[in-house]
C-alpha cells in the first residue's frame, strides 16, 4: 500500500482557463468603416438583383450583411438611398475595371475610339450590367432620380472620357474643333441605342460589329467634329 501523501492541486497548480474572447469596443477604424460599407452595398446589390427591389427589406439586408439595423440605417436612411449607393458603387467598379487597359493605348485617336467602342459594347452585354439595367427600368417611374444617377455616373463619365481624347487629338493635329462632347455623345448613343432597340438582348458579336461601324462613321465625319 502506498502511504506517500497524494499531491493536491491547489489554485496555483490548476491550469488557467482562458477567458472568452471579448470583441474590442470603440469607434471602428477607417478600414473597418470601408469594409462595413462595402459588405452592405455588395449584399444589397446581390439581393436586389436576385429578388427585385420590392421583395428586399432593410432588415433582410442587415441580417445577411451581418450588421445591426442601426448600423445600416445610420449609413442609408432608406431603401432608396441604399439602392442609389448600389448603382453608384456598381458604376465605380465597372469604370475602374474598364480603365485598366487605358495605359496601353497610344495617342492615335482611331485606336482610342475603337477601344472605347469595344469597351462600351462589351459592358452593355455583361449579365450583371444587363441585370442592373432591367432592375432600374422596373422602378424608373417611381424613382426617376435613380435613372439620373445611372446617366450622370455612367453615361456622362464615358462621354467625358471620349470627348477628352478627341480634344487632345485635335490639339495635337492643330485642327479646329466644334464640339467634342457632341461627337462623343453620338458614339455612345449609337451603341447604347442599338442595345436598347434589341430589348437589351443584342448578341455580343453583333453589338461589337455595330460599335466598330459607328466608329467608322465618326471617323469619316472628322471634318464636322
Amino acid at each position: 500500500m502506498d502511504a506517500s501523501p497524494k499531491k493536491t492541486r491547489g489554485p496555483a497548480a490548476r491550469k488557467a482557463t482562458p477567458a472568452p474572447h471579448q470583441p474590442v469596443r470603440g469607434r471602428p477604424t477607417a478600414d473597418q468603416v470601408t469594409s462595413i460599407d462595402r459588405a452592405i452595398v455588395d449584399t444589397a446589390r446581390t439581393m436586389f438583383l436576385v429578388h427585385g427591389f420590392d421583395a428586399v427589406g432593410m432588415k433582410q439586408v442587415a441580417e445577411t450583411a451581418r450588421v445591426s439595423k442601426g448600423t445600416l440605417y445610420a449609413r442609408y436612411p432608406s431603401k432608396e438611398a441604399l439602392f442609389k449607393a448600389v448603382i453608384e458603387q456598381s458604376i465605380a467598379d465597372w469604370s475602374a475595371e474598364a480603365s485598366l487597359q487605358d495605359a496601353s493605348l497610344t495617342d492615335n485617336i482611331e485606336q482610342r475610339l475603337r477601344h472605347h467602342a469595344k469597351i462600351i459594347a462589351t459592358w452593355l452585354g455583361r449579365p450583371d450590367v444587363l441585370a442592373l439595367q432591367r432592375l432600374l427600368l422596373s422602378v424608373q417611374e417611381r424613382f426617376p432620380e435613380l435613372s439620373e444617377v445611372m446617366q450622370r455616373r455612367g453615361n456622362d463619365y464615358i462621354v467625358g472620357l471620349i470627348a477628352r481624347d478627341i480634344e487632345e487629338a485635335a490639339a495635337r493635329d492643330r485642327r479646329n474643333l466644334r464640339d467634342a462632347h457632341a461627337v462623343a455623345r453620338l458614339l455612345v448613343a449609337a451603341i447604347s441605342g442599338a442595345q436598347l432597340q434589341s430589348g437589351l438582348a443584342a448578341r455580343d458579336e453583333d453589338l461589337q460589329v455595330f460599335a466598330q461601324r459607328a466608329v467608322d462613321l465618326i471617323l469619316w465625319g472628322t471634318s464636322a467634329w
